[in-house]
């Protein structure tokens, strides 16, 4: 199976704004944390050196403890930092930021993006890994900050957007009390062969399958002939 270049996320990069940098630590008040959440996603290839501070940050979302049903949020989107509230989901455990070692996480998170990602080779069932491949192939990134868990996934262009599979790898570090562990896991390719790509009915077939420039026209002559329809019925 040839792995395809999703033109969908050459637009979406294309679409993200160039800006200096974000700290998601911006959003931080002296409130308990339920989670932060970040996604980013690089115009170059290369995975987010530092995921709590990097200018291919376009999404932060961080829940702090309000009442019984919901969170309080500090947010960013758009270029702008914002906050309302969310419902709460489930019974998430308070944290404050001060509790990780986030000093060790960061090290550790880039000495694999050095040393680690950079040398991974290897088959996988739509061909193989070179060497260089991950640590220059990443499109979007997401990080996610709880009590006990630091979890960042490194999705790369080849399945990004289609529907078709997933291709990523992940790093994740847990805490005991004061102490803190972290792994780099091995990549990950997984394939949906019954999944229909993105955009596209599952019921669709050679047949009944409208296209490219015929869908546009159908689209535009709709409203003329939704017209004629109607005139017709007077």
């Amino acid at each position: 199976m040839e792995v395809r270049f999703s033109i969908f996320v050459f637009a979406l990069l294309l679409s993200v704004p160039l800006v200096k940098g974000i700290s998601v630590w911006e959003g931080l008040i002296n409130k308990p944390i339920y989670y932060v959440n970040i996604e980013g996603y690089s115009l170059t290839g290369v995975p987010p050196w530092n995921p709590f501070n990097d200018s291919s940050i376009t999404w932060v979302n961080i829940g702090y403890k309000y009442n019984e049903t919901h969170t309080f949020n500090k947010y960013y989107e758009g270029g702008k930092w914002k906050e309302g509230f969310f419902p709460k989901h489930g019974n998430p455990k308070p944290f404050n930021i001060t509790d990780w070692n986030l000093s060790k996480v960061l090290k550790e998170y880039q000495w694999g993006i050095k040393n680690y990602l950079s040398n991974i080779t290897g088959k996988f069932p739509a061909g193989e890994w070179k060497k260089g491949y991950w640590n220059s192939s990443i499109a979007r990134w997401n990080a996610v900050i709880t009590s006990n868990q630091v979890k960042i996934t490194l999705n790369t262009f080849a399945c990004e957007g289609s529907g078709e599979c997933d291709e990523y790898i992940t790093f994740e570090c847990h805490r005991n009390d004061d102490n803190v562990t972290c792994t780099w896991g091995k990549p990950v390719f997984k394939m949906y062969p019954g999944r229909p790509p993105m955009g596209t009915s599952p019921q669709t077939t050679e047949k009944n399958k409208t296209c490219g420039p015929a869908l546009l026209v159908g689209l535009a002559l709709l409203p003329a002939l939704l017209e004629r329809r109607t005139n017709g019925k007077r």
